[in-house]
């Protein structure tokens, strides 16, 4: 997807103020995306969401003007694809990121953060220092792609912590 698009698409969706940042690694290659609702990534958390609080979404706009509505709000590290590298240029490209990410969470300032890749821990708690502020909650969950044990832990564990942490 190209940059325009995404900031469009987010532009779209970002609350006014963002209570829980979910963190992606980056925008797909492919035409998936999590503001177009035809990603992995957006069913998911669309699940996780219903099985919380019972959201009968028709459709993915629906349920990402309910996701922005309560303070929700999907960023990604990076703003282009890295996720198509060798997974040393990809640790590599994610690391130069860090700073960007930084400046958006300076703006941002959510109260509670979730990392959707164990491999952004280190990146977004690099960016959450650089940018000086302190979260209430910070999780860091599986990517819920490649395989039904990640999709079913990223979503019960997603709805475990919007449940704990509320609307």
């Amino acid at each position: 997807m190209d940059e325009e698009m995404v900031a469009a698409l987010q532009g779209v969706y970002r609350p006014q103020k963002v209570r829980t940042l979910l963190v992606a690694e980056s925008p797909s290659v492919a035409e998936r995306f999590f503001y177009l609702g035809n990603s992995p990534l957006f069913r998911y958390t669309y699940l996780a969401f219903q099985d919380v609080f019972g959201l009968q979404a028709g459709t993915p706009k629906e349920f990402l003007a309910w996701f922005r509505d309560h303070g929700f709000f999907l960023d990604n590290l990076a703003q282009h694809s890295i996720g198509h590298l060798p997974q040393p240029a990809r640790r590599a490209a994610a690391m130069l990121w860090v700073p960007s990410l930084a400046e958006r969470l300076a703006i941002y300032r959510p109260n509670n953060l979730v990392a959707v890749m164990k491999s952004l821990e280190r990146p977004v708690a690099q960016a959450i220092e650089l940018a000086d502020i302190s979260l209430e909650n910070m999780a860091v969950l599986p990517f819920p792609a490649r395989s039904v044990r990640n999709q079913w832990a990223y979503r019960e564990q997603l709805g475990g912590l919007v449940g704990a942490w509320g609307v």
